[in-house]
């Protein structure tokens, strides 16, 4: 069995000694073997994708906050985006992502 890139990027996230992969075998600096929890390192990758996810779709709708848009239904962008800001600080395994709303111009 391999990591995927997900999980050696939590992977070393969570183990900072852990210089090395081979497969799902961790080694350190010196050549030793580094054991690590599986499921941890899972659930890292999770919500790491889930901060990602949440961060680009918040970049997709910077434009629906500027003052001179000018949206009727701007407060629902405004909750759109707090709910994908508490996305990005407290990333979740499985998150519920939020639907953007439809814009509604003046």
């Amino acid at each position: 069995m391999s990591l995927n890139s997900q999980q050696l990027n939590a992977l070393y996230k969570l183990y900072p000694n852990v210089v090395r992969t081979v497969g799902d075998i961790a080694y350190d600096a010196n050549g030793n073997e580094v054991p690590y929890d599986l499921q941890a390192v899972t659930a890292q990758a999770q919500k790491d994708a889930c901060k990602d996810k949440a961060k680009q779709m918040l970049a997709q709708s910077d434009w629906a906050v500027l003052p001179d848009v000018g949206l009727k239904n701007s407060a629902d962008f405004v909750t759109y985006r707090g709910i994908l800001r508490g996305l990005v600080t407290q990333p979740q395994e499985n998150p519920d992502f939020p639907v953007e709303p439809k814009a509604v111009w003046e």
